[in-house]
C-alpha cells in the first residue's frame, strides 16, 4: 500500500499530458536540460578557477640565463658553469626550470638553488 500515492500521482500526470509515451519523454527532456545546466555551471566555473590559478604563476620562458657556479641540486639537477637554463615558471616556492640541450628536461627546482648558480632573482618577492 506504500506505493499507492506514487502510482496515482504517476498515472494521473500520464493522463495529463497524453500518456506514458508522453510523460516518459518529458522526463527525459527535462533531465537532459537539468544535466546540460549542470554541465554548462561547471564548465564555467572551471575555467573561472583555472583563469584566476594561471594567472597567480608567472610564465618566463623567454628569459635564459647563465650558470655561473656548479651545483647539484640533489633531486638530479646537475649543471656546470657554462650552461643555459630557461626558467618556465616560478610559482615561489619552486620554480619550473628547463637545462638547454638536456635530455631531461623540465626540473623542479628551489629558488634559493637557482639564485646560487646564476643570476635569477625571483618575482615572487
Amino acid at each position: 500500500m506504500g506505493n499507492l500515492g506514487g502510482y496515482q500521482w504517476m498515472t494521473t500526470t500520464a493522463k495529463q499530458v497524453g500518456g506514458p509515451t508522453a510523460l516518459l519523454v518529458g522526463v527525459g527532456v527535462l533531465s537532459y536540460l537539468t544535466l546540460r545546466g549542470v554541465e554548462a555551471g561547471t564548465t564555467a566555473a572551471y575555467k573561472k578557477l583555472r583563469s584566476v590559478f594561471e594567472n597567480e604563476i608567472e610564465t618566463t620562458s623567454d628569459e635564459v640565463f647563465a650558470v655561473t657556479a656548479d651545483g647539484d641540486d640533489g633531486n638530479g639537477l646537475t649543471v656546470r658553469a657554462g650552461n643555459a637554463i630557461r626558467v618556465l615558471k616560478d610559482v615561489g616556492e619552486a620554480v619550473l626550470v628547463e637545462v638547454i640541450g638536456d635530455q631531461d628536461n623540465p626540473y623542479m627546482v628551489s629558488p634559493t638553488f637557482l639564485a646560487s648558480v646564476c643570476d635569477w632573482k625571483s618575482r615572487q618577492a
